[in-house]
């Protein structure tokens, strides 16, 4: 039996980037470092109630070679994200704590 793998698509669905501004006043975005883990990303919007978004960013290496990067970003109030973006690093802190000493 083949169990289903949760994925990004999953989470953004067909969701394209926001063009409106208006409608996010008051909303604001916690960016997802590239590398987390999905189930990570999931825990996060069932456990904060935060909507997945996606956002485009824009970088270049070295060399000046631009790209463009697709980042998901979890929204909400203000208060919220704030806790959903503690709880993320505390998570980061105790999976990398293994590693120290």
């Amino acid at each position: 039996m083949s169990e289903k793998i949760l994925g990004i698509e999953d989470l953004l669905g067909e969701v394209e980037e926001e063009e409106f501004v208006e409608e996010q006043e008051g909303l604001y975005d916690l960016v997802i470092p590239p590398g987390v883990p999905v189930s990570l990303i999931h825990e996060l919007i069932l456990e904060f109630d935060l909507e997945p978004h996606a956002k485009t960013s824009s970088g270049s290496v070295e060399e000046g070679e631009l790209f463009d990067m697709a980042m998901v970003v979890l929204r909400g109030d203000l208060e919220t994200v704030q806790r959903a973006e503690k709880y993320l690093f505390d998570v980061f802190d105790e999976r990398i704590g293994c590693f120290g000493d």
